[in-house]
């Protein structure tokens, strides 16, 4: 996200040198990965804790939505966020001298701050309270060798598919013990459907240590592994040069998209086998394949858009102002969908199918990306930012 991110494109300098130019192509690409990133999280908060499912996929077209988006976006754009962290935490740090790190840990902490407020208040499903929890993680690696790096991210990520695949299993084996957010947790809906403000931030509140710990034991070791392998990359000035580098550019999304798409397509038949995802062996078995294959598509993204930022007439120019104010426009997205969706806005939960919830989501992204286009003509910063900055930045 930006402020996870976005201060940090390039190395930190002294006063006396001049500024180096800011990296485009990773402001660009946060800005996309917003959109992945609504379009994923739309459901969650429009339709309670199992987001699409078989039991609110009646419509054939809801249903080609839904198998889209999780083919197309679930896990990709949360992995590319995770690089993009790892990328920028280097340029943080960068400055060696322990300045960096107090200022890398204070930012950490109001990351989570605002993390638990968003879980508690709009989405229970934030990323920035893991985000901040595993960026700790990253600070006995800053003075580490890119091999040292990369081998400790590869193996928090290899442990994490164990443990998935065991779930797996289990899930087989044990189908009975298998139960739905609605079931674990039978007051949420009501409360995101009828209730006022408070009444969902006490059910929000109540569900959010079995949710967090749900996410933690399936997302965390792949976000991990990507923040050890943005690190090594961010060194190495990976998103700098889109022009010079096209040739890899082309490699990755040849790669990436014609290797990972067919594999998403194929998790995501079995995952929908049943009519929709849910809590049965092969549907859960086909929601880990796409998630642990989930960094192949990812990366072809990432090649795909940085073929697209090296032509001087990219399309994705006009996004770079809103990759600057992603942290601003994560949170904004949230509010704006629990403000439609939620009985003490517009109480639209439950009622809506996959196709209008993620044209939806769509128009918030677009609707943001224009006002913090606005809001950077006149300030340097998202309103997000300057408050992580000024936290997080020892006055002098």
């Amino acid at each position: 996200m930006a402020t996870l991110s976005s201060e940090a494109t390039a190395p930190a300098r002294s006063d006396t040198e001049s500024k180096p130019a800011r990296q485009s192509l990773p402001d660009e690409l946060r800005a996309i990965a917003l959109v992945g990133i609504v379009v994923v999280n739309a459901p969650f908060i429009a339709l309670g804790l199992d987001g699409f499912s078989g039991s609110n996929l009646g419509d054939t077209l809801d249903r080609i939505v839904a198998f889209t988006v999780t083919v197309l976006a679930e896990g990709k754009f949360y992995l590319l966020f995770s690089f993009l962290f790892g990328y920028s935490a280097n340029f943080i740090v960068r400055a060696g001298a322990a300045n960096g790190r107090r200022r890398w840990r204070r930012r950490l902490l109001i990351l989570a701050a605002i993390g638990l407020a968003h879980a508690v208040f709009f989405f229970i499903g934030d990323i920035l309270m893991a985000y901040a929890l595993l960026g700790v993680g990253l600070i006995p690696l800053f003075g580490r060798t890119d091999r040292t790096v990369l081998i400790t991210g590869a193996t928090v990520a290899v442990i994490g598919a164990l443990w998935v695949g065991l779930l797996v299993v289990a899930s087989f084996e044990y189908p009975e013990s298998a139960n739905t957010g609605g079931e674990l947790f039978p007051d949420y809906d009501p409360a995101m459907a009828e209730g006022g403000f408070l009444a969902a931030a006490e059910a929000r509140l109540s569900a959010l240590p079995v949710v967090q710990l749900i996410l933690g034991s399936i997302q965390w070791p792949l976000a991990f592994g990507a923040f050890c392998l943005g690190l090594v990359a961010g060194r190495r000035g990976f998103l700098a040069d889109p022009i010079g580098d096209r040739a890899r550019f082309r490699r990755m999304a040849l790669l990436g998209v014609g290797v990972g798409l067919p594999i998403q397509v194929g998790a995501t038949l079995l995952a929908f086998s049943s009519g929709g995802p849910d809590q049965s062996g092969p549907s859960f078995a086909g929601l880990a394949i796409a998630i642990f294959t989930a960094p192949i598509l990812s990366a072809g993204y990432i090649g795909l858009l940085g073929l697209a930022s090296s032509r001087p007439s990219s399309l994705l120019k006009p996004l770079r102002q809103a990759g600057r104010a992603s942290l601003s426009i994560y949170i904004g997205e949230s509010i704006v969908l629990s403000t439609i969706f939620c009985g003490w806005g517009l109480g639209l939960f439950g009622d809506l199918g996959a196709l209008a919830i993620t044209v939806l989501a769509i128009a918030t992204w677009v609707l943001l990306v224009i006002a913090m286009n606005l809001w950077l003509g006149r300030f340097r910063q998202g309103p997000l930012e300057t408050v992580v900055t000024r936290f997080s930045t020892p006055r002098r």
